[in-house]
């Protein structure tokens, strides 16, 4: 059983404690622990705390966190306006102060990592007292770091506590709170803020038998549930069953909570009233289903929830606002319903507006109750968009008329969102009614920020015609020379046009667009092309399909435009991996193949140099490397395969400090598809050192059937004996690894291995080959059917390797071997006459003397296996016939005997060819020391070689000094040269 643990009576109040006896105190202690143990959070949730794997990516372009949590107070009435649409092409003002607050956030996180390294049961009361404060401040960095930074210091503290014995600190629940607190607000991909929250709202449940003394417990309430259903809001997972669970979980403590102090529990109750579902809650769940993109049933369910706070708030629970409206107007907006959606929010407002009239002044509609409508009007089908203006036309009259007051500072998002309605609609009046609605603004006093001036300008553009697109930019320059005061003057109107251009996606729009950035230079200052224009541009000529050369050209030209733009101080313009990936992206399919190679290689090198200057925007990763590598290697020149090496050298070494830009089996595989072309023996050393480092590294490097097959073939084209070591270990470790039931390996790698051991020259080569061969033949015998063989391909590169060294006894046997594992099912691996021509070739090149009797004896072996002989063989055979010319005359002799055997052998089979004669006649000319001898040999020879029309230029040559006395008139007849093909004629 569990120990019954203290808990403190710190949190009660000072009343309630003094009249609590000491058996009163430990029936308490009793009952906190029961209450706690017993009230866990919902089944489907425990599945997700602690374990759960979170992926530590995060997002590029986080979505702001929905609502702003204050301790104790969480305020839910910006809910609805963080979720407004910005004008397009709109970029987010950036504080001049960010770097003197990064020097301030990077000494606090020193100090905040001077109290994480003090030995544990050594944090003195001031340092104590500065842990809380960190704890505080960086949770409200509102990023990852902070979030990460709160959670370290609450668990140190925790552990000084508990394991340190520190009874100075106190762990409570406002800690916990501000660090779930902190997660929600980090920007981290909805996962992690999930997994994390989780985490530590089940930490500070599994922890509550922990208290002790006079401290306080930290146990969850009404905040931390809120925290909680907030946290799930930011994922995009079904999480509907989990917030379901913990609204009924907190119903039932409020419920129970009366029933408690009226049996006398007053400590019970007092815990229980303190988890109470109240408004916060409320628009929380219903925050969570309008977070449910293009979801019907989720924007209907935030309604239902709607009616019940209803009449939670006609029973006095607490009062219902403005703010729950706008949270399920949101959710229609959000639902993906077109037309129906958007009425279906137009409905719900219709409701507020009579709340409203009927004297509930706590859900008055406000701009941004408006807006959110207008706003979802902007979202349905062309086909509805003459009754969606017509709708938001209505809704602006409305407005106008009765509901807003001064102190609304929102309503020009009410006209923004109206202008880009009638944008989106296609009306042929579409810029008359946008200017209407400037006019409109004006009369009701509203403020004017320019977006609703740059939509007038946005509106020529959606026009289309050239006219239109040069009125549009004519206004805006006018607007810029003005100086007008709502409109500032930088890149973001410029933008809005140029993206309402590249819509178009033609040439005539892209010549549009360019006249449009060189009349952004010409005004100068900020209104200069920036990092949205160049994206933009860029993208628009990668994705266009005519003049592709002209396009690549121009993209180019415009990069480098870019990059001497922000050299020479225009910060806006600092350059990102999208715009540099783009050009290399689009240059990879370029048809200029020398002029794209070089000029994809400088764009990757002038990204290395931004990460080189410090510009963090700039990561070129695998990826980027692969798409370079990759095609500077279908060329094969000398010049791209140096710039490859030093590219997979800046990889390697990069890869120690960062694994995103570590080479893999793809780079790899097309470094050596060039080096194989270029110096196969370099290619073969990388891709020894490669093997070596995946081996090493296990798991980490992944090596596929493809990557596999590339390195194998690249060890296998070199004549050194350590790459043909290489291939056959890491064969093994493949096999080791369980690669077979993958599909890694197959019989056609299997023969790379031994092929590898054919091309070395060294004495131990055919011994390794046997024995790696033998091996696996003998793990086959034995039963083990996960084995893998090779093919014929690899059994003739082991004859090979056996015939270099002379062994051709176990050559032979190694036919035999060969032939049982045919009979017994073993598929394409019977011997054939390649077979047979590996062993003599190779038996020729060998330096042994006694050549031509084991020539006749592999010989005769194949006329027995294959009942005949093929004409490669017999050549073969009879070449190693004149190679004797050293050996003894009786030796020789025994080689012309030995030729002749072969030759007949031959005749038997129909196989011999021109060169057959030529080499007979070479053979009795170099092994036969008489003059007379000679001609009695080479003109029986002679003359069947003109009888079967094989007189070639080889046998010409052979005869030379027995020409005259074989060919009258040195004429020879049509017949004696019939058969033979024109190369050897």
């Amino acid at each position: 059983m569990t120990p019954t643990r203290k808990f403190s009576l710190h949190f009660l109040p000072q009343a309630i404690r003094n009249n609590l006896g000491k058996n009163a105190q430990q029936a308490f202690h009793h009952r906190v622990h029961e209450f706690y143990r017993y009230s866990r959070l919902p089944s489907q949730c425990k599945n997700h705390f602690i374990t759960r794997q979170v992926s530590s990516t995060t997002s590029s372009w986080p979505e702001r966190p929905w609502h702003s949590l204050q301790h104790r107070h969480m305020t839910a009435s910006t809910v609805a306006n963080n979720d407004s649409e910005s004008t397009p092409g709109q970029i987010a003002p950036q504080s001049s102060k960010n770097s003197d607050i990064s020097k301030k956030n990077q000494t606090l996180q020193s100090s905040v990592n001077y109290i994480l390294k003090i030995p544990l049961g050594k944090i003195g009361k001031n340092n104590l007292s500065k842990a809380r404060s960190f704890l505080s401040i960086v949770s409200k960095w509102h990023n990852e770091q902070g979030a990460t930074l709160s959670e370290a210091l609450m668990e140190r503290l925790y552990e000084e506590k508990s394991f340190g014995g520190n009874h100075h600190v106190t762990i409570d629940s406002e800690m916990y709170n501000i660090c779930m607190d902190a997660w929600n607000k980090s920007n981290s991909n909805g996962e992690k803020i999930v997994g994390r929250v989780e985490s530590i709202m089940n930490r500070m449940e599994e922890r509550l038998p922990l208290g002790g003394g006079d401290h306080s417990i930290a146990r969850p309430d009404t905040y931390t549930y809120n925290c909680l259903i907030n946290a799930y809001s930011k994922w995009e997972e079904d999480s509907s069953e989990k917030i379901e669970g913990i609204l009924e979980k907190m119903n039932a403590f409020a419920e129970d909570a009366p029933s408690s102090e009226t049996n006398g529990n007053t400590i019970d109750g007092e815990i229980k009233s303190l988890i109470r579902p109240d408004e916060v809650t409320y628009n929380s769940l219903i925050n969570y289903y309008a977070t449910r993109k293009n979801d019907h049933l989720a924007a209907q369910r935030a309604e239902d929830l709607l009616l019940h706070i209803s009449e939670l708030s006609r029973q006095g629970k607490f009062q219902m606002g403005t703010t729950s409206f706008n949270i399920v107007l949101k959710a229609w907006g959000n639902s993906g319903g077109g037309i129906h959606g958007a009425q279906r929010a137009e409905s719900v407002l219709q409701m507020m507006i009579k709340l409203y009239r009927q004297g509930h002044e706590n859900v008055r509609p406000d701009a941004v109750s408006f807006s959110s409508v207008i706003r979802s009007y902007s979202k349905v089908d062309p086909k509805d968009a003459s009754i969606a203006v017509e709708k938001v036309m209505r809704l602006l009259n409305e407005l106008e008329g009765s509901f807003i007051v001064d102190s609304d500072t929102n309503i020009s998002s009410c006209y923004n969102a109206a202008a880009n309605v009638m944008i989106k609609s296609g009306l042929p009046d579409a810029v008359d009614r946008v200017k209407e609605l400037v006019k409109r603004m004006k009369n009701m006093d509203a403020d004017q920020d320019g977006r609703l001036k740059t939509s007038i300008i946005e509106a020529y553009a959606s026009q289309g015609s050239r006219e239109s697109f040069q009125e549009g930019k004519e206004l805006l320059l006018k607007m810029m020379d003005d100086q007008d005061p709502d409109l500032e003057k930088d890149a973001v109107p410029f933008n809005i046009l140029l993206n309402a251009i590249l819509k178009g996606n033609s040439t005539e729009k892209i010549e549009q667009a360019e006249e449009l950035m060189v009349a952004m230079d010409k005004v100068g200052g900020n209104a200069r092309p920036d990092l949205l224009s160049f994206n933009m541009i860029i993208s628009a000529l990668s994705r266009s399909s005519a003049k592709d050369s002209e396009h690549e050209q121009k993209a180019v030209g415009h990069l480098r435009n870019m990059l001497k733009s922000y050299t020479n101080g225009h910060e806006k313009a600092k350059p990102d991996s999208f715009v540099f990936n783009c050009i290399i992206s689009m240059l990879a399919r370029s048809k200029q193949h020398e002029w794209a190679d070089n000029a994809m290689y400088r764009t990757l090198m002038a990204m290395e140099s931004q990460v080189t200057r410090g510009n963090k925007l700039v990561t070129p990763d695998t990826i980027t490397y692969n798409i370079v590598i990759g095609k500077l290697a279908k060329s094969g020149t000398k010049q791209n395969a140096k710039k490859v090496m030093k590219l997979l050298m800046s990889m390697e070494k990069a890869a120690l400090s960062n694994e995103a830009k570590a080479p893999d089996i793809i780079t790899y595989t097309s470094v050596l598809r060039i080096l194989e072309k270029v110096d196969p023996l370099q290619a073969a050393d990388v891709a020894s050192c490669y093997l070596q480092r995946a081996m090493s590294n296990g798991e980490k490097m992944q090596v596929d059937r493809l990557g596999l097959q590339t390195l194998l073939m690249a060890l296998s084209r070199s004549p050194k004996f350590d790459h043909a070591m290489m291939a056959s270990i890491v064969w093994v470790w493949m096999e080791n690894s369980n690669k077979v039931e993958h599909g890694v390996l197959d019989s056609g790698l299997c023969d790379l291995v031994l092929i590898a051991f054919s091309k070395t020259n060294d004495a131990k080569t055919a011994g390794k080959a046997l024995s790696f061969l033998s091996e696996r033949v003998s793990r086959y015998k034995e039963g083990d059917k996960t084995i893998i063989l090779p093919t014929v391909v690899g059994f003739s590169a082991a004859l090979v390797s056996l015939a270099k060294a002379n062994r051709i006894d176990d050559s032979l046997r190694l036919l035999e071997i060969m032939k049982v594992l045919s009979k017994n099912g073993v598929p394409n691996i019977k011997p054939d006459d390649g077979c047979y021509n590996s062993i003599l070739i190779n038996l020729a090149r060998s330096q042994a003397k006694n050549t031509a009797a084991q020539a006749l004896t592999v010989v005769r072996r194949m006329k027995e296996d294959l009942g005949q002989i093929s004409n490669a063989s017999l050549n073969s055979a009879i070449n190693n016939c004149t190679k004797m010319t050293e050996e003894s005359h009786v030796a020789r002799r025994k080689g012309v005997e030995i030729a002749f055997q072969i030759f007949q052998l031959g005749r038997e089979s129909q196989s011999f060819d021109t060169i057959t004669f030529a080499l007979m006649i070479r053979t009795c000319i170099k092994l036969t020391a008489d003059e007379s001898a000679r001609f009695k040999l080479v003109e029986p020879l002679f003359k069947l070689c003109a009888k079967n029309g094989l007189v070639g230029s080889m046998v010409m040559s052979e005869i030379g000094p027995f020409k005259k006395l074989l060919i009258v008139n040195d004429r020879l007849p049509k017949g004696w040269t019939i058969n033979v093909g024109y190369r050897d004629r």
